[in-house]
């Protein structure tokens, strides 16, 4: 879409075209139609100009169109069970994290040392970090991105 905003970069014509179309043009336009300001910008140039809404609007049309056409292209065959396995790792990966959290009030241990939080802060990371992974999956199916196999499109 956003080509439409940019100039087209074909060929440059050949000389005596080019020159038929200067005058053409010149003979279409009265020397009354000149714009008395010079630094004033043509009215046709105005009217091609896109404005910043519609510009942000054909972006991000282009970028749902990329991000689509990449996925399809990156992920072959996903299954509502894959899916399901990625769900469980971030179970698995929250039970460790909390399991690790509950370990530093053990009345058995002793003070909390870096070596612990480490450990804490590295469990924390892969639970986050997995799940954030499962949530941009839910929205490239809901958003229509990413296609499952064996399952019916709304």
């Amino acid at each position: 879409m956003l080509n439409m905003f940019s100039r087209s970069e074909s060929a440059v014509p050949a000389p005596q075209a080019a020159a038929k179309a200067l005058i053409r043009l010149v003979r279409e336009q009265p020397a009354a139609a000149a714009p008395a300001n010079p630094k004033q910008a043509p009215a046709r140039a105005a009217t091609r100009t896109p404005s910043v809404g519609q510009y942000i609007y054909h972006l991000q049309h282009d970028l749902k169109s990329y991000v689509r056409a990449e996925t399809v292209n990156a992920v072959i065959g996903a299954t509502p069970g894959e899916i399901q396995r990625v769900a469980r790792i971030v179970a698995k990966l929250k039970g460790r994290y909390l399991a690790t959290l509950m370990d530093l009030g053990n009345v058995h241990k002793g003070p909390v040392g870096d070596s612990e939080v480490r450990e804490l802060r590295r469990a924390r990371e892969m639970y986050e970090e997995v799940e954030l992974g499962l949530t941009r999956l839910r929205e490239a199916i809901e958003a229509g991105d990413l296609e499952l196999d064996g399952v019916k499109n709304d």
